[in-house]
């Protein structure tokens, strides 16, 4: 059998500029029933987790904390009719009382019309603020701005923004520094580096990178070859509605490699993937081959797929 290729197992690296990330701590439980704001906008109840944090605010005008969260519910809208200029001018209130992750948002605030207030300049400064400070997120995206650049020693600042998002939770930064170790930037070539990168990331539910990953299993490309794994996450991904994995798979149940082959599952694994406008003459032809009953078949285990995918995407 042919390498598997990456085709278009992922969408563009370095696409994410403007993440928004860990604005808002994840409480401990014990945490969160003592703080009713932040207790309330973890459990969905955001009209009067904002209810809360005007509270706050009211008995303390300098609760940056509750600021950055109002801006927060402002900014998606949460149980309020989304207002990006509200948003940033509560994120500009908590940041001038030295709350980094209102920094961070207010950066990214200026970096958009709907703000009201572009200031890339500004932004700029911000953004750097927060990832000096230690956000994630700053980090993360701040890494994205220096590879846009295209000079070598800004690749390697990358990396080391790179690696701190990566600590602190960000998938695409451990996405993004397992392709730089594929393609030798900001860092020595290395597949064995680049493959344990993508192992975390997959691992952290990073859906390009657990077909990108998959994909060095099955070929045994920095890390041992093992087909069943490689099948497992293409599985996975493929149940996530992405077509390259849905196609990978039904290639893999029809020649029956790292999983017991079965013309019904390839053929509706490739149903899926060819509504959402990946076709394989290969896959159509074994289709062609099965009977009406069969067919039938595998037509609505294609169907209940796109369905569960369509309800469980973000």
């Amino acid at each position: 059998m042919r390498r598997l290729r990456r085709g278009l197992a992922s969408r563009p690296l370095f696409a994410c500029l403007l993440l928004l990330a860990g604005l808002v701590p994840v409480l401990p439980a014990a945490a969160a029933e003592r703080d009713a704001a932040y207790g309330a906008y973890q459990t969905g109840h955001y009209r009067r987790a904002l209810s809360e944090a005007l509270k706050r605010i009211e008995a303390d005008s300098n609760d940056a904390a509750a600021m950055t969260l109002v801006g927060e519910i402002y900014r998606q809208g949460l149980g309020v009719p989304p207002d990006q200029k509200v948003a940033t001018e509560w994120y500009e209130r908590a940041a001038e009382r030295g709350d980094i992750n209102a920094t961070y948002a207010l950066a990214i605030a200026l970096l958009d019309e709907a703000s009201g207030r572009r200031d890339p300049v500004r932004a700029g400064i911000l953004l750097r603020r927060a990832a000096e400070a230690g956000n994630a997120a700053a980090n993360y995206n701040l890494a994205l701005a220096l590879l846009a650049t295209g000079q070598a020693e800004d690749d390697s600042r990358a990396v080391t923004h790179l690696e701190i998002a990566a600590s602190g939770g960000i998938p695409d930064a451990l996405h993004a520094l397992g392709t730089l170790a594929k393609q030798g930037r900001g860092m020595p070539r290395s597949d064995v580096q680049a493959a344990e990168w993508m192992a975390q990331a997959a691992r952290a539910g990073h859906l390009p990178a657990e077909i990108e990953y998959a994909i060095m299993l099955f070929n045994g490309i920095g890390v041992a070859r093992d087909e069943t794994a490689a099948a497992k996450l293409f599985l996975r991904a493929a149940g996530r509605g992405n077509p390259i994995a849905q196609n990978r798979i039904a290639r893999l149940y029809q020649i029956g490699r790292g999983i017991p082959p079965d013309s019904i599952e390839a053929a509706a694994w490739h149903l899926a993937a060819r509504a959402r406008g990946l076709d394989d003459p290969a896959l159509e032809q074994l289709f062609d081959r099965l009977t009406p009953e069969q067919q039938g078949r595998a037509a609505r285990l294609a169907a209940d797929r796109i369905e569960g995918a369509a309800l469980t995407s973000p």
